[in-house]
């Protein structure tokens, strides 16, 4: 059982690596390291100062005080390799406070199980879940912070471990000219059977800025951000733009550097009075596959 089990973690290393090519070999939890809601994916995930919705929960906790008062949202998301993640979020907003909720279920099925060339041995499921609460606080018109607190669980095979991570964020914002800074990860698991698996804590930080057009009702944001994952990550410059036409068409394209499988993300959403469709796609090199995400909303 344990050459199996052996065997099952080296197969699922380079699963998750190709996922997710950032300081694969001495972190773990990579799922925490997927981009959440078709809208941010589609930006290139530079969205640290340039957020509003309930999925600010996983990238600056301190925006969940921006865009509407309460706002709720569901993404699906099939990626390369047979990685599916299942996200939601939800958020409301009062003077100066508002709070949090996220639950994300991140999972790998009929990984095989091989011990000789030949047919397989078996088949398990890798699972990874997390949920988080989160604060945010304005302390005047320009400043305002957030934290996250987060229970961790992974699944590998027939073991199990869960931990704790806490995630940290800030935020300016003086009219058009945004700029944020999160710190995420910080916290320890238990061990999956005899090793603890090291988070991927990481910081992320930029800027946004918008530029109206007010001849067509519409406006166009553009952002950069700068991620790294502090225990071995290869430091990314990423970028994105948005258009926005009539508060109801959004066309999205985003760049991310730093990566082995991929460079170019895509996406378009809509808007029709309280409710919010988006779509993300983002191609992958050497035959990995694509990657499509849809995201549901709702504000209020």
């Amino acid at each position: 059982m344990k050459k199996y089990f052996l065997i099952s973690l080296l197969i699922l290393a380079p699963v998750i690596a190709n996922a997710q090519n950032d300081g694969a070999a001495n972190t773990g939890l990579s799922f925490l390291k997927l981009g959440v809601t078709s809208r941010a994916i589609s930006l290139g995930e530079a969205v640290v100062s340039d957020i509003d919705d309930a999925s600010a929960t996983n990238y600056n906790p301190a925006a969940l005080l921006g865009g509407d008062n309460v706002n709720v949202l569901f993404m699906h998301n099939e990626n390369i390799l047979g990685i599916r993640t299942e996200y939601f979020a939800g958020k409301v907003k009062f003077k100066k406070i508002a709070l949090g909720l996220s639950i994300n279920n991140t999972s790998i099925s009929d990984i095989q199980i091989r011990e000789i060339p030949g047919a397989p041995l078996g088949t398990f499921d890798a699972q990874d879940f997390a949920i988080g609460l989160s604060g945010a606080y304005k302390i005047n018109d320009m400043f305002q912070f957030g934290v996250t607190a987060k229970f961790l669980f992974e699944k590998i095979y027939i073991d199990n471990a869960d931990g704790y991570a806490f995630d940290f964020g800030g935020l300016y914002s003086n009219k058009k000219l945004s700029l944020g800074v999160s710190l995420a990860n910080v916290g320890s698991m238990n061990a999956l059977r005899n090793t603890a698996t090291v988070l991927p804590t990481s910081i992320r930080f930029g800027g946004s800025y918008l530029l109206d057009f007010p001849n067509i009702t519409s406006g166009l944001r553009i952002a950069a951000d700068g991620y790294k994952v502090l225990n071995g990550g290869t430091f990314h410059a990423n970028a994105g733009a948005e258009f926005v036409y009539k508060n109801f068409l959004a066309i999205r394209a985003g760049y991310q550097s730093g990566y082995d499988d991929r460079t170019l993300t895509t996406g378009i959403g809509l808007k029709y009075k309280s409710f919010n469709l988006d779509y993300a796609f983002v191609p992958y090199k050497y035959s990995l596959g694509n990657s499509h995400t849809f995201t549901l909303g709702a504000s209020f």
